[in-house]
């Protein structure tokens, strides 16, 4: 009997001991979470004074949106950059492409409320709000077209949505894996939710600051670009404008499904859909046989433009000496 009350006890000790593990364990965890936390939002104020814009910050009256301009030629149409959703830092994210145009045409990119370095401020996200600050931007840093949209991801229904609205400014279309308004007929939201919360939690938490967190392209920038986009990441990350502009583009899709079908000349290029779904390149083939577009497929990943800059500069010159 005594032997077998030891036994029970000893149990109970080995159990007792495994709690406090595991519990000194979890308190160790939470401390640590809560440090990165506090560490995180001092870290943000501290490196506010370290966010240098590299463009023109234009007022729009209750905020401010970035664009910067490389090249010169006004002999052609200027090419204006407009990124996907969530894309932290669009001027640094594009630039492995536009480097190799800007010397043989003017480039713009255009950073919408939240992205980069404009101000991120509650606006609405309707496509005509989305329209009218793109427009209003472009048109008081004296950025005049026509010009050539250059839309990655989401932003091309903003860009089929100008084309409908104002075809006179929109020389042409060229779309780096361009949403069309048919890419969300079928799109399942549920894991992009999903990630977004644990995104959420993640920025709150302090994690994105841990390398690789948050991987970005980094080949085409210099070390002090670089650092720029990793402050824009600490600073951007999963804001309160990309859950909107995400709500709201079912609504502004079907807005341009019922629009007018556009005109302008249209390039567009299309990733292997692994990314996305099965539904990427049926709904590619559909929208470009109805507006008359050319379609080239690269097989890579939705960031086309981190891969195939080379093989995409060369497309786009032979497209806009067509223009001409």
């Amino acid at each position: 009997m005594k032997g077998s009350m030891e036994k029970v006890q000893q149990k109970i000790k080995r159990k007792s001991h495994v709690l406090i593990v595991l519990g000194i364990s979890l308190c160790a965890l939470l401390l640590l979470m809560l440090f990165l936390a506090v560490y995180d939002k001092i870290m943000i104020r501290m490196e506010a004074d370290e966010i240098i814009p590299n463009g023109q910050m234009i007022d729009m009256g209750d905020y401010s949106i970035h664009i910067y301009t490389e090249g010169n030629n006004a002999s052609a149409p200027t090419m204006v950059f407009l990124s996907g959703s969530a894309t932290v830092a669009p001027v640094y994210d594009f630039k492995p492409l536009y480097r190799l145009l800007s010397s043989e045409y003017r480039i713009a990119v255009v950073e919408k409320a939240g992205y980069g370095y404009s101000d991120i401020v509650d606006v609405e996200r309707d496509a005509a709000s989305l329209l009218k600050e793109v427009r209003g931007a472009l048109s008081r840093a004296g950025v005049n077209g026509p010009y050539v949209l250059v839309p990655h991801s989401m932003s091309g229904i903003e860009a089929i949505y100008w084309a409908q609205n104002y075809p006179e400014e929109i020389a042409g279309i060229v779309g780096v894996d361009m949403c069309v308004p048919y890419s969300y007929d079928s799109f399942d939201f549920s894991p992009s939710k999903r990630i977004i919360a644990l995104g959420r939690l993640a920025k709150f938490l302090g994690l994105l600051r841990i390398p690789g967190i948050y991987p970005v392209n980094e080949s085409a920038l210099s070390e002090s670009e670089a650092k720029q986009q990793r402050l824009l990441i600490h600073r951007n990350a999963v804001n309160s404008v990309y859950i909107s502009e995400g709500n709201a583009i079912y609504n502004n899709a079907q807005i341009v499904k019922a629009g007018e079908k556009i005109s302008c000349p249209v390039l567009m290029f299309c990733s292997d859909g692994t990314e996305i779904g099965d539904f990427w390149i049926p709904t590619q083939k559909q929208y470009a046989e109805e507006i008359n577009a050319r379609l080239i497929f690269f097989d890579c990943g939705h960031y086309i433009h981190y891969y195939k800059s080379d093989e995409m500069a060369g497309y786009i010159r032979s497209f806009m000496e067509n223009l001409s």
